[in-house]
């Protein structure tokens, strides 16, 4: 029999993964490896094993925020209890990074500790939410600043016609209105282009979760139907082959699926 139910089953899934992947802003496996390796300086896989030690998610919280994390403190040996400090080291300055606790909230120490894949998931897409939403609201505030200089500039530096009874002059303001307008618009354009690059994350990640269960199922289903054409007798194969053979693809992680026959 069955003794235990692969973490990335779909049951398991659409319990913790995606509940939390409705919840918060979702990038793709691939997008959150990327800019979790270009932040961190360190080599990250899609499956995302590299951060189970806590070492890169503190190199990745420092370099969004320097000197939030106690990097000096940080423990490499890869032992149980040097994982377990690296990551209280974590939830620690995440308190420090988002006085709400929201993100020390997300920062699961057993869980992380274990390699557990949704906890580190999760985790993951909440650091990539809070920063980039943080770096966009900079970005934001930098440009009505500019566009507010500018108008001011273009205000003082704009020429009158000669001829007043010719050509009337525009209305006092006018183009300060226009262009205050246009700075009061940033932030919501901003806003609908982040959402408009979440939903398409989304459909991404929806895309490569189905191909990946739609994989395991097709190898399933060839198991099964050479259990039924009596393949594999001479080596004593039966049920209990069958369901090794079935519990085998579905703990096989991505990386390795394709090896499987």
């Amino acid at each position: 029999p069955l003794r235990s139910v692969s973490p990335r089953s779909p049951a398991r899934l659409s319990l913790s993964v995606y509940s939390d992947f409705f919840e918060m802003p979702t990038a793709s496996r691939k997008e959150l490896s990327e800019w979790a390796a270009s932040l961190s300086g360190h080599s990250v896989s899609r499956e995302l094993k590299e951060l189970s030690t806590g070492v890169v998610l503190c190199h990745l919280v420092e370099a969004a925020r320097p000197g939030s994390v106690e990097i000096r403190k940080l423990a490499t040996m890869r032992s149980g209890s040097d994982t377990i400090a690296n990551l209280k080291l974590l939830s620690v300055a995440l308190e420090r990074v988002d006085p709400s606790g929201e993100l020390a909230a997300a920062c699961d120490v057993p869980l992380l500790a274990k390699g557990q894949p949704q906890a580190t998931l999760a985790l993951l897409q909440k650091l990539h939410s809070y920063f980039n939403a943080e770096n966009n609201a900079e970005l934001a505030a930098d440009g009505n600043s500019r566009s507010r200089s500018a108008a001011a500039e273009k205000k003082r530096t704009r020429v009158k016609p000669v001829d007043a009874a010719a050509e009337p002059a525009a209305p006092a303001g006018a183009e300060t209105l226009t262009s205050a307008a246009l700075a009061e618009l940033q932030p919501a354009l901003a806003a609908r282009r982040a959402a408009a690059e979440r939903r398409a994350a989304e459909m991404q990640q929806l895309r490569d979760e189905r191909d990946f269960y739609l994989r395991k199922l097709s190898l399933i289903e060839r198991a099964v139907s050479r259990a039924g054409n009596g393949e594999g007798e001479a080596e004593g194969a039966g049920v209990g082959a069958l369901a090794a053979e079935v519990q085998r693809i579905l703990r096989c992680p991505e990386e390795e699926l394709g090896s499987v026959s």
